[in-house]
């Protein structure tokens, strides 16, 4: 195991394992016998695994025709243009409860108990209120123990990634903690503009969770960035101001998701291949799958051109689910994994890209 210099000055301080790193990690420097539990939490590369993962879309599914029937379009316009065939928008279901249903499944899948899950992370840009936290409310309706790190975050499309990596670094930092519990739920249908044919078309609402855990046998890279640009890609969040002391109170904004769609294309495409060729010169190599946000299918058929990697190694799903924000890249591993595209041993790549 090679482990980076400043990894390397903690072991030192803390009396743990040290590897000659000029020897190329073969040979122990130090060692103190009773620290091996604890060596895996600071060796670099520690992977944040996956031991259980599901996904929870609306029962209403919508079509590009029924789509037709409320704006000018039609399906060979929308399926040649995005690839996308329908999406499901929620009726009667709520952000918290595609989540929670994502979430019990994947415990169950991962086989472990509510008391062991030691963090929550939960990621969206439409949660059904503020406070308490989507997270915090989850925590509630499952039972999770009252120790939990909790909390959510807005990270639009990467969502899902950044509340991932983030879960890794908690578990990395506390060890009592074994199990993080990421949820990634939106409920796009509450901000879609259906009079705007060049968006509402986009959408879908859905949920994906996973339980992750550290595994130390595992390459782990990671690579991210922002650009806040309004005119590309924007959602306003309007509060009704009551200040009695405001001066000049904000007229009332559409809360609605405005998109230029050829610019966001561009960014995309340069975005999704700059970030994958540069984890993949962290860990020596592409993939044998890629698993990305499911925008548009020309988004990823341009990046795969552009890496010059063969289309068939990245997953789509979007013709299904639409684009579903924060939930789409949990949702496309579910289905991933589940319907055989990557098998047990193979390396997989998420990569995400979004307002932000």
């Amino acid at each position: 195991i090679v482990i980076c210099e400043r990894c390397a000055d903690c072991l030192r301080e803390m009396d743990l394992y040290v590897w000659d790193l000029e020897a190329g990690g073969d040979r122990v420097v130090k060692k103190n016998d009773h620290a091996m539990d604890d060596m895996r939490y600071f060796v670099t590369g520690v992977l944040a695994g996956s031991a259980g993962f599901a996904a929870c879309v609306p029962e209403r599914k919508i079509s590009n025709d029924d789509m037709a029937t409320i704006v000018e379009t039609n399906d060979e316009w929308i399926r040649t243009r995005t690839g996308i065939s329908n999406r499901h928008f929620a009726d009667k279901e709520t952000n918290l409860s595609l989540g929670m249903e994502a979430a019990e499944k994947a415990l169950e899948m991962a086989g472990i108990s509510k008391e062991e899950i030691g963090v929550v992370i939960w990621a969206t840009i439409t949660p059904d209120n503020i406070v308490p936290s989507q997270a915090c409310m989850l925590q509630k309706e499952l039972g999770l123990p009252g120790t939990v790190f909790a909390f959510f975050i807005c990270a639009a499309c990467t969502g899902f990634l950044y509340a991932v990596h983030t879960a890794r670094s908690l578990l990395c930092s506390m060890p009592e903690k074994k199990y993080a519990l990421v949820v990634a739920s939106e409920v796009l249908s509450r901000v879609t503009n259906f009079a705007d044919r060049n968006t509402c078309v986009l959408f879908g609402d859905g949920a994906g969770a996973a339980v992750i855990t550290l595994d130390e046998n595992s390459r782990y890279a990671f690579d991210c960035g922002a650009e806040g640009n309004t005119e590309v890609l924007y959602c306003p969040k309007y509060y009704h101001d009551t200040n009695p002391f405001a001066e000049n109170l904000p007229e009332p904004a559409e809360q609605f998701v405005s998109m230029q769609g050829r610019a966001v294309y561009s960014f995309a495409v340069q975005a999704l291949s700059g970030s994958i060729q540069r984890v993949a010169e962290k860990v020596g190599g592409y993939p044998d799958c890629y698993v990305c946000h499911q925008a548009n299918a020309r988004i990823l058929q341009a990046a795969a051109k552009q890496l010059k990697e063969p289309m068939e190694k990245f997953f789509l799903n979007i013709g299904e689910y639409g684009n579903t924000s924060a939930a789409s890249i949990a949702i496309a591993l579910d289905d991933c994994v589940r319907s055989g595209s990557v098998k047990r041993g193979q390396t997989m790549m998420l990569s995400g890209f979004g307002g932000g």
